[in-house]
């Protein structure tokens, strides 16, 4: 521990530093300005210290300057600052609180007074200190769980008529964002796209709870009726206690069937997919389904599409809507690139909105799916 004292009175200098080691400390530094502190201590030394006592002769001629000097240390250093001064009007006093000072000791020095506020700073710091790496540590967790969740999303996939592939872009918090994809057999394939409600750690609790059900749940059931049938109901079995009824789930689950050439879905208040065709032409997949998980059981819709040529299937998560001011993403930029494979078009779709460039509060995810019979 160390402290500092600014100050050029050396008489109010010398006893500060008794009255330092009256109570225990021992390691008291003292400069005459704070240009002397800033150009004698390194970066290195700097995290030692943990109160600085500023002793000045305080008037309202030079209230001005002395508050400028405070907002100087406080830039260069965040430890608690105590002015000592023998000014004490109001307007004085709170100007130089508003400058960035923790406390302030008046003269003539009373020992007691001045142990009672020394010991409050210095509380502070300890406090400081420990909430920041409290802070530290919670970063550390928070980067390792982005980078699990990040990785269960379903890796690309390229089948003989059908490939996909997805775009994910973490938030600043965890997000509720997920997606994935099962060979069934031969002639069934089958895409859950899914966005948890909220964000943060219970929402990214949730998601990954959710993700680890899918795979048992689509390869055994595969009939979008009984996979959202049996996916609601253990949503809101494991979700519905009353002090997590905000963990609501909206979906969009595509069967697709290259024998048969149908395409079924089923959408539960999700954002609308869009069904491109090779000539332009474009089949919104619309919600026709209520939210998963508010309600043990719920009227399911399903609606099917027949298939041929060529097909590209693009699914989003809202957080797409926060992209621009009026909440509208060109999304018919990806016919513009039907030629070209899933990835290419991710890419150059991530490009023009500069999506891993800027910071967003939600996840941004995209699905693209190209299908040809």
């Amino acid at each position: 521990m160390s402290v500092l004292i600014i100050g050029n009175v050396s008489n109010d200098v010398l006893r500060t530093k008794k009255y330092f080691n009256r109570i225990g400390i021992i390691n008291v530094h003292s400069f005459s300005t704070v240009d002397a502190v800033m150009n004698y201590i390194s970066d290195v030394y700097k995290e030692d210290i943990d109160l600085i006592i500023f002793d000045v002769k305080l008037t309202l001629t030079n209230c001005e300057e002395i508050c400028q000097q405070i907002e100087i240390l406080n830039n260069w250093i965040q430890v608690p600052i105590l002015l000592s001064t023998s000014y004490e009007k109001t307007i004085i006093i709170d100007r130089v609180f508003d400058a960035g000072i923790f406390d302030f000791i008046l003269k003539p020095f009373d020992f007691t007074q001045f142990k009672a506020r020394v010991h409050v700073a210095l509380k502070y710091r300890e406090e400081a200190k420990l909430r920041k790496q409290q802070e530290s540590s919670q970063l550390k967790d928070l980067a390792i769980a982005k980078k699990v969740q990040k990785n269960a999303f379903t890796p690309s996939l390229k089948l003989e008529h059908i490939e996909f592939d997805g775009l994910y872009v973490t938030s600043n918090t965890l997000g509720g964002d997920m997606y994935c994809w099962f060979k069934i057999n031969d002639d069934l394939t089958a895409v859950l796209l899914y966005d948890v409600m909220g964000h943060g750690i219970a929402a990214s609790l949730v998601t990954m709870s959710i993700r680890s059900l899918l795979r048992g749940l689509i390869t055994r059931l595969i009939d979008p009726v009984c996979v959202i049938t049996e996916l609601n109901r253990r949503i809101y079995e494991l979700f519905s206690d009353e002090d997590m009824d905000s963990f609501l789930v909206t979906a969009i689950y595509i069967l697709i069937d290259t024998k048969n050439g149908t395409l079924h879905y089923i959408n539960a208040s999700h954002p609308p997919g869009l069904l491109f065709g090779k000539y332009g032409e474009t089949v919104l997949l619309q919600p026709n389904t209520p939210i998963l998980g508010l309600f043990p059981t719920i009227q399911i819709n399903k609606k099917s599409i027949q298939l041929s040529g060529w097909h590209r299937i693009i699914l989003y998560t809202d957080g797409m809507l926060a992209l621009t001011e009026n909440q509208t993403v060109d999304l018919n930029y990806f016919h513009s690139y039907a030629s070209q494979d899933n990835a290419y078009a991710l890419q150059k779709f991530s490009q023009k909105y500069d999506l891993f460039e800027n910071n967003y509060t939600d996840d941004i995810t995209v699905v693209s799916i190209t299908i040809t019979l």
